[in-house]
């Protein structure tokens, strides 16, 4: 190969790496929505309506803390339950 071709291949790579990231990213978004989606869809059924600060709080978890929220939601009693859970997140 020239090094002109050598060149052409290894940008190929690069932007087939960097598509590969974008798509990652994309996905790892659509999965956060959906348990955001879930979430306070789950909450508001047994709850009733959720108010703004803590819509927003439950939006603004990371990913790792969504999925523990899912594995805890059942173990509260009420909306306070679930805001003290939101403070220790926030706090860390």
């Amino acid at each position: 190969m020239t090094p002109e071709e050598l060149e052409i291949v290894e940008n190929r790579e690069i932007a087939m790496q960097d598509e590969r990231g974008r798509i990652a990213y994309a996905e790892e978004q659509a999965r956060l929505n959906q348990t955001i989606a879930l979430v306070k869809l789950l909450i508001t059924q047994r709850f009733g309506e959720l108010n703004n600060e803590i819509s927003s709080q439950i939006e603004d978890l990371p990913l790792a803390n969504m999925e523990d929220l899912m594995k805890v939601f059942l173990s509260f009693n009420s909306l306070a339950d679930l805001e003290s859970w939101l403070q220790k997140r926030l706090k860390s």
